[in-house]
């Protein structure tokens, strides 16, 4: 089996321009992908050691790209099989071809779904506030300020701002388990007292 790296430069060029839309049903929908045959499963594992090979040559970390590449991967083992004209190429080509799709379209999603979340903040932040839950927070800050200690009111404060439990947990230096414990503990006497 040969690496990417001994193919000649312009055969990735090649498979690129061949490379055609997925299939679509009758009813004008992408086709449901099918299982793979006992011989692309024979196959797939066979070379499955090209995954490695490329996270690890593109330095990109396994833990958090192998999920996407593997997607190409298969991809590309079904399309190898399948369509004699590929078998022009060394499989390793068309494989990291295939990852390196998988990758962008992944990072391509990524900044889609950033964007439309930069969007959605700005329409919050460009929103008037609203006097009455203003005034809700810091009643019920009021509240909690005299049945917690100043550890929890900062728990408290943090979250009734929108931060997360990670979040809080990041900024105030402790573990997220010791967040949750002191903030339902925090909860569990407020609901005593005012219920």
């Amino acid at each position: 089996m040969a690496s990417a790296r001994s193919c000649p430069p312009n055969t990735a060029g090649a498979v690129q321009e061949q490379t055609r839309p997925p299939p679509f049903s009758e009813r004008g929908r992408p086709a449901t992908p099918q299982a793979l045959t006992e011989v692309q499963r024979q196959f797939a594992a066979e070379n499955h050691n090209l995954i490695y090979t490329y996270l690890w040559d593109r330095r990109l970390e396994i833990d958090d790209y192998y999920d996407i590449a593997v997607f190409g991967y298969l991809r590309a083992v079904k399309r190898y099989l399948s369509e004699p004209w590929l078998r022009r190429y060394q499989f390793s080509t068309v494989a990291w071809h295939a990852m390196r799709q998988s990758i962008a379209s992944f990072h391509r999603a990524e900044e889609r779904r950033k964007e439309t979340e930069r969007k959605y903040l700005k329409t919050l932040r460009a929103r008037p506030p609203d006097p009455f839950e203003e005034l809700e927070a810091k009643l019920l800050l009021h509240d909690l300020a005299a049945v917690s200690s100043k550890e929890q009111y900062a728990l408290a404060s943090m979250r009734l701002q929108g931060y997360s439990i990670a979040e809080t947990a990041c900024i105030q230096g402790m573990s997220e388990k010791r967040v949750r414990g002191l903030l339902r503990e925090l909860y569990r006497v407020y609901m005593c007292l005012y219920t």
